[in-house]
């Protein structure tokens, strides 16, 4: 059994100058260049002799519209990360990842060993694994995928129910799994780092015959890690196998599987305000003040999944996709002991127990038929589908404050730890259905998306600790569109308008008995986005308007009991762009304004105020340069700034932190089929506050992270 504790709930101008000329840089100014030394070549690449770029330029995606669509083409702002970012940037999570992306946080709460916390135009995303709903529990729903197993991360911004069904409406993340190659790839890397990280991975994949018709891929990491926070440690194991059979050009089936084991624990953050945030005539707490007992707080998470992608083209542009996928995911948390603030001393730690244990299990299937044909001038590319997931969740927990408090400036562990009975225990399952059509039509530069979807939503819930055990169930219908426009110019201008639904189930009832509808968003977005001809870059500028409406607030007649009339309205401006300027220098960055609100509550408190966790304003920019040429041709020097605005942690607004401005920095060699990189996160090691939630819990944000990697290639 295991158990786990509480849920945590103006730019710089230099920054904005930088983002402008990024997108502003004529298309004459590009030059084709190659990807670094560690990463798989882009279908375009030209290869140098002399100098390698490190920005990677990715111009497709499936995640939009689940067809092979060109990113200026899809009516809807998409941001990629590839595995190549991913490997230069030395990223060890999906949260870190975000950080040099528009619209979009990572790491909200800091740096939590457990979980990755994002958020997409202010809202927690949908997480998908090649296209396929991953598992979605309290704890299990937030599992970290290991990136070096990715080829690939899709963040999807915006309502997007008319191609996966119930979510929310700030968007999805999509994660690629790496996958079998016809090429022969072989890679092992080392890396070190602070807090003791030795870390050590490998990919290898290719041909299994010389026709070509199999292929594999096979991906590991082991990882020993310990954490700024005393007794806090981060070890994780993952293994990928592929397979892949292509027995003709029409025909392809590839069958992916991935196990993931990560062994840690709490007590990071749920830091009292006073001594944090705010003085403390004690002094200021530490960062790295472990809260808990040592070898009481473990996490132990596991997950597996095993599935296939088959795909079968019968001519004369019909083809068949199926993509399906079983999955687990185990959360096992002992104690999980938390905080609930100091004692009017200053220093006394107050402390609870909530242990829990969890197990998650998804299927999905999905099954397309596309069709491209043409009638009259214009050209179709018509996709049909039926789609399919089952979302299973076991969740146990227990509270209790059967645990002695701490002195939070000078702890003394060894208090005795009574583990309670669990108090609640529920098994719930979630059944979705949805049958969707699109056509994508494309006349001379025009190109129209027109898509419908019609789900069915089957929710039961147990209540397993209940005497006799107590049931319920719900059913909800819902149909989601979505309309946009595009217009591509020669120039690669492309101008762009959409409109899109989603709808989430929300469980429960009212005082008189009635379900609950599901909550549902509706997005207006406008942009244009540039790849100029020469293909050396790609920016989006997106404006757009998100109302999620349905959303419980408190029944003012009864007060434990909810109603549904609740409106949030998200308005932003994103910039967002990648750019090799030259053979030896790439720039990335992305800006951000965004403009939350509770515009409908029978909470007057929360009337008005802005959405938690969600800064008004952010901004990131960076580069990579490699020398080109002489002696120290192959050394490169990278950097990097993210400036995150103020935020709220509270729905009443009560509790703001202020904002921050972070350095990031690296250097690289390439030196025959070698790569030695050393990336430093927060540079400058600057503490400082994330997010408060009250005055009982704040969490300070990532430390400086410093990794060494050695990685061969052959």
């Amino acid at each position: 059994m295991s158990r786990f504790a509480v849920a945590r709930p103006s730019f710089p101008r230099a920054s904005l100058l930088g983002l402008a000329l990024l997108a502003a840089l004529p298309a004459a100014a590009q030059i084709t260049v190659p990807p670094s030394a560690g990463a798989v070549a882009a279908p375009d690449a030209t290869t140098l002799d002399t100098v390698q770029v490190q920005a990677q330029i990715i111009k497709r995606s499936q995640t939009v519209t689940k067809t092979d669509t060109p990113i200026i083409e899809a009516p809807q702002s998409v941001s990629v990360v590839g595995a190549q970012q991913f490997a230069d940037r030395g990223l060890h999570g999906l949260e870190e990842a975000m950080w040099y992306l528009a619209g979009t946080q990572g790491g909200g709460y800091g740096q939590d060993t457990r979980s990755d916390w994002l958020l997409v135009r202010g809202f927690t995303p949908a997480r998908y694994l090649d296209g396929l709903a991953l598992t979605d529990g309290v704890w299990t729903g937030a599992t970290r995928v290991e990136p070096y197993g990715l080829e690939r991360m899709d963040v999807l911004k915006g309502p997007s129910s008319v191609s996966y069904g119930a979510m929310p409406p700030g968007g999805l993340v999509n994660l690629v799994s790496k996958r079998p190659v016809d090429r022969p790839l072989r890679e092992v890397e080392v890396q070190l780092g602070n807090f003791d990280l030795r870390q050590a991975a490998f990919d290898f994949g290719g041909p299994l015959d010389d026709e070509g018709v199999w292929s594999y891929r096979l991906t590991g990491l082991a990882r020993n890690s310990d954490n700024l926070v005393d007794f806090v440690k981060d070890d994780r194991y993952f293994f990928a196998p592929a397979l892949a059979w292509k027995p003709s050009d029409a025909t392809s089936l590839t069958l992916l599987a991935r196990w993931q084991k990560a062994d840690t624990a709490n007590g990071s953050g749920f830091l009292p305000a006073a001594g944090t945030l705010l003085p403390n005539p004690n002094g200021r707490i530490r960062p790295s003040v472990f809260t808990g007992e040592p070898g009481w707080n473990d996490y132990l998470r596991t997950s597996k999944s095993a599935g296939y992608e088959f795909e079968h083209a019968f001519g004369n542009g019909l083809t068949f996709r199926q993509n399906l996928r079983y999955g687990e995911a185990d959360v096992d948390h002992d104690a999980g002991i938390g905080t609930l603030g100091l004692e009017a001393d200053g220093r006394t730690l107050n402390r609870y127990l909530f242990p829990l244990e969890e197990h998650s299990r998804a299927f999905g299937v999905d099954n397309n038929v596309s069709f491209d044909f043409t009638t009259g001038a214009w050209r179709h590319t018509v996709l049909a589908g039926v789609d399919y997931r089952r979302l299973q969740n076991d969740y146990a927990s227990a509270f209790a404050f059967g645990i002695a408090p701490i002195d939070v400036f000078d702890p003394v562990y060894g208090a005795e730890v009574v583990v309670p009975d669990y108090t609640f225990h529920e098994d719930k399952v979630q059944q979705q259905t949805g049958v969707y059509l699109q056509d994508q039509l494309r006349l001379d530069r025009w190109v129209v998306t027109v898509a419908g979807r019609q789900d069915r939503v089957r929710t039961r819930a147990d209540n397993l600790i209940a005497d006799p055990v107590t049931h319920s169930r719900q059913e909800d219908d819902a149909f989601s569109g979505r309309v946009g426009v595009n217009y591509v110019f020669d120039s690669g201008f492309a101008p762009y308008v959409a409109w899109s639904e989603s709808f989430q189930p929300t469980v429960g009832v009212d005082f008189d008995g009635n379900a609950f509808v599901p909550t549902t968003g509706e997005q207006v977005e406008a942009g244009i986005k540039y790849l100029p001809p020469s293909g050396r870059g790609l920016a989006t500028l997106a404006v757009y308007d998100i109302r999620q409406q349905n959303t419980l607030s408190v029944d003012p007649d009864h007060v434990l009991f909810s109603v549904q009339q609740g409106e949030t309205r998200v308005r932003g401006v994103e910039l967002e762009g990648r750019w090799n300027v030259t053979p030896a220098l790439g720039v990335y960055g992305a800006a951000t304004w965004m403009d939350t609100e509770v515009t409908r509550t029978t909470d007057a408190a929360a009337l008005g105020k802005r959405v938690a966790l969600v800064p008004q304003r952010q901004a990131a920019l960076g580069l990579d340069y490699t020398i080109a040429y002489g002696a120290l041709s192959g050394l490169g020097f990278g950097g990097g700034v993210r400036h995150t605005g103020s935020v709220y942690g509270d729905i009443y607004n009560a509790w703001k932190t202020p904002s921050y401005t972070l350095f990031d920095a690296a250097v690289h060699y390439d030196f025959d089929r070698w790569r030695l990189q050393l990336n430093a996160a927060n540079l400058m090691d600057k503490e400082y506050v994330a997010v408060c939630n009250s005055a009982m819990w704040c969490y300070y944000g990532y430390p400086r992270t410093v990794t060494a990697t050695l990685r061969y290639r052959w």
